[in-house]
């Protein structure tokens, strides 16, 4: 009888937990698509620094990983029900990549034919003095593009003429 007790005890716990959230891996500077299984009514983020959302439709979203780390989404229906909650993680992008360590430094490259220095979080900033005002312009313009309007903007398609 204390074991059939317990194992409804077990079960109550669960279902008072609610569903387990997942995690969801996003590369940084990049997108990833999401359903919903309801149209999005309200949508929040646990760290806006670590990833943006933009709605594609109501049903679909796009997340994108704006700097390494992780943080969690939650995303509520019209009537206030939760239809998305998961751990999103953002890494850095693993092709074409090669990261050269110097002993402590660190210089990171994108290959693609050729290899690039790429300036990624983590570095030693001195090894950019020659890279910073593009790197800069970069960072501003992925900053602006996210301010409030989930991460970009769409075109209009043009008109026929």
């Amino acid at each position: 009888m204390k074991t059939h007790n317990v194992c409804v005890l077990a079960a109550m716990i669960s279902a008072l937990a609610g569903p387990a959230f997942a995690t969801v891996s996003v590369r940084l500077d990049q997108n990833t698509l999401m359903e919903l299984r309801a149209p999005a009514g309200t949508v929040l983020i646990g760290d806006p620094s670590v990833v943006d959302i933009s709605m594609v439709t109501p049903r679909r979203i796009a997340i994108l990983g704006r700097a390494y780390g992780q943080t969690n989404v939650i995303i509520t229906d019209r009537a206030g029900r939760v239809i998305f909650h998961e751990e999103v993680e953002v890494s850095r992008a693993s092709n074409n990549r090669v990261s050269v360590y110097r002993g402590a430094l660190l210089s990171n490259f994108t290959c693609s034919p050729s290899c690039e220095r790429t300036p990624s979080p983590g570095e030693d900033n001195s090894s950019y003095q020659a890279f910073s005002s593009s790197y800069k312009d970069h960072t501003s313009s992925v900053q602006a593009s996210g301010s409030g309007s989930g991460g970009g903007s769409a075109s209009p398609a043009p008109t026929p003429q």
